[in-house]
């Protein structure tokens, strides 16, 4: 195991026997420069390298030794929180993130409000561990981050966390679930309390059979048994006003978005709305 780049003393850029990837060691960088063979005794954790290192790797001749410590630390917590393995691209990309905040805040550069609260329950998890890592990094190194940073941070797990192919339609995403909830509200005549249980389970039904068609694994399944068919069409008669919403929605989607769902998945969004809309909004959710 040779190094590539030391980034600080206590983390290296190496070629290992497979792969490039990041170590990280008390000590393990001291001293260190390209083509030094690694002490193994050192590596205290150990991050791949993904193929498209180049531009990060362009990044690091900017990035302090801090930022790169500040990146690992939170990267540590966020692997045991969400349960999933980081790249060593993604301490790079964001001690680079965490290196040029000052400016990027000299520039009052910030997320809208809006997409803020967004992140917040579309992705509740990889939102809670960013307002750990802006908390963590505010206390422990006496940074000033904003509350706008939460959702940079939450956006950085998030790209971590799932398929290219999903992350390059968050925004889209996000779109058709305000589309949706923006219908619901004009058909309702008020807005709704986002801060349910039932709502975040609606939003949560939604994100899974958006994120489905997106990779085209949602199929048009209808309702085949005798007796659920019956109930469902009892439950369209029983509850009108859900039963149109209902309607508009897979209007939208079909029309907007090309977005199809049967008997069956019409079914499932139809007892959402009926709890929604029975208790207004559904029953508080504690975040």
């Amino acid at each position: 195991m040779k190094v590539i780049q030391s980034l600080n003393q206590n983390a290296l850029l190496v070629r290992g026997d497979e792969s490039e990837c990041i170590v990280v060691g008390k000590g393990i960088g001291f001293g260190k420069k390209k083509g030094d063979i690694v002490n193994r005794s050192l590596i205290k954790k150990t991050y791949r390298m993904a193929p498209e290192r180049t531009d990060l790797l362009n990044l690091l001749g900017d990035v302090e030794e801090e930022s790169i410590q500040m990146a690992e630390e939170v990267t540590e917590y966020a692997q045991q929180e969400l349960g999933k393995e980081f790249t060593g691209n993604f301490i790079l990309s964001l001690a680079s993130h965490i290196q040029f905040l000052e400016e990027k805040y000299e520039a009052q550069i910030d997320i809208p409000k809006p997409f803020h609260y967004e992140l917040k329950y579309l992705y509740p998890q990889e939102y809670q561990v960013a307002e750990w890592s802006v908390d963590y990094l505010n206390l422990t190194y006496t940074l000033k981050l904003p509350e706008a940073e939460i959702s940079f941070f939450t956006l950085h797990f998030v790209n971590a966390s799932i398929d290219q192919g999903e992350m390059d339609n968050v925004v889209e995403l996000s779109d058709i679930l305000n589309e949706i909830v923006e219908l619901m509200e004009q058909e309702l005549g008020h807005s709704l309390d986002r801060e349910t249980i039932d709502f975040s389970r609606f939003i949560i039904h939604l994100r899974y059979f958006v994120i489905r068609n997106f990779n085209q694994k949602e199929r048009k399944e209808e309702i085949y048994d005798k007796e659920l068919k019956q109930l469902y069409k009892m439950a369209l008669n029983l509850y009108p006003l859900e039963n149109k919403i209902l309607t508009d929605i897979k209007t939208m989607l079909e029309r907007e978005h090309q977005m199809h769902f049967g008997s069956s998945e019409g079914f499932y969004l139809l007892l959402h709305l009926v709890r929604i809309i029975s208790k207004k909004g559904g029953e508080k959710n504690e975040f």
